[in-house]
């Protein structure tokens, strides 16, 4: 399957943004194919996908386009190769979900919403989150998993925290850079605060990684600032996005695994070849169409999704129209012998 996995990174890599991030997908220390489709053969496991991701700018606000599309994907081949699956969003991700549920025939009931802070007290998301790892899917979790879901910024904790071969934490451009207002911050791709919109999910990962069971996580990503892409040096997400607004906006949160790509629906589509193909069930896949999950997408807009980049609510992802962000899926679904 090597030679399948090198086959998704160069797809993965494609960089319609300009963002330069995609260019870390073939890192193996990053995506770790092997490894993560073997996490998921085991028997039955119990996957949380997290996802959606606000838009503050428009009027209500409402989740983006890139995220549920893919989460909808994966959760459904999960389910269909013997997985149990959750949801977890908060209230701008939930109207997205119910319309994916319904046009994919899932329950509604997989959708979890944790409280955002604002509109009930600093400390309820804190409780929603212990609540449930304690609950009768948290504490059976083997996998969590974040689909373009925005995550908190650097810290100097954070910072010093992360792995570098015998060189110094980068502490004074840091300091430089980011105002300490800015830190432990959720922030769009523009570099404004979203906590104000968005639930912190990110708590969920904080707190499986305290565990002594084991949960694999994942992030799939192409920003920079979704939960994951703590796994990359701070240094060099502003290397690659430049000092503003990379420095403010770079998520401090890591996982096992980050899938990089130029959108973050590709990498939930990459994941869905990978894992079909390891347990052997081109049958599963089989239901990963383009004209699928164009229906998807267009129940989403309907029921208010809006894409991230042009802020409208239109059947496209990212600033791509509907055919360009839906063309790798025909490609990754080529690889393994199946017509669009």
């Amino acid at each position: 399957m090597r030679d399948l996995f090198s086959q998704l990174d160069l797809i993965l890599a494609r960089d319609p943004g300009g963002r330069r991030l995609p260019s870390f997908a073939r890192r193996p220390e990053l995506a770790g194919w092997e490894r993560l489709v073997e996490s998921f053969s085991i028997e039955r496991p119990v996957v949380a996908i997290v996802t959606g991701f606000c838009v503050a700018a428009v009027r209500p606000p409402a989740a983006e386009t890139d995220g549920p599309p893919g989460a909808l994907a994966l959760a459904a081949l999960l389910a269909q190769l013997g997985a149990e699956v959750r949801f977890v969003t908060d209230r701008f991700g939930v109207p997205l979900l119910e319309a994916g549920c319904d046009e994919l025939g899932l329950s509604r009931a997989w959708i979890d919403e944790m409280p955002l802070a604002v509109e009930f007290a600093d400390t309820a998301p804190a409780l929603w989150t212990t609540r449930w790892l304690r609950g009768p899917i948290g504490n059976r979790l083997t996998h969590l998993v974040a689909i373009e879901r925005v995550g908190p910024s650097h810290t100097l904790e954070s910072l010093r925290d992360q792995t570098r071969c015998g060189v110094p934490a980068p502490v004074a451009q840091f300091e430089q850079l980011v105002p300490a207002a800015e830190r432990d911050v959720c922030h769009n791709m523009r570099g404004a605060s979203i906590d104000a919109v968005t639930a912190p999910t990110h708590l969920l990962f904080d707190a499986v990684a305290a565990r002594t069971k084991t949960v694999t996580t994942v992030g799939m990503a192409d920003g920079g600032n979704e939960l994951g892409c703590g796994a990359i040096l701070w240094e060099e997400i502003v290397a690659a996005l430049g000092p503003d607004p990379g420095a403010r906006i770079a998520c401090r949160v890591s996982t096992d695994h980050l899938l990089l790509a130029g959108v973050s629906d590709w990498a939930a589509y990459a994941a869905c070849v990978a894992i079909a193909e390891r347990r052997a069930s081109r049958s599963a896949l089989a239901e990963v169409t383009i004209a699928r999950q164009q229906r998807l997408l267009g129940a989403l807009v309907e029921a208010g999704a809006v894409d991230g980049c042009t802020a409208r609510r239109e059947q496209s992802v990212d600033g791509l129209s509907a055919a360009e962000y839906l063309a790798p899926l025909a490609e990754l679904r080529a690889l393994v012998g199946l017509a669009g």
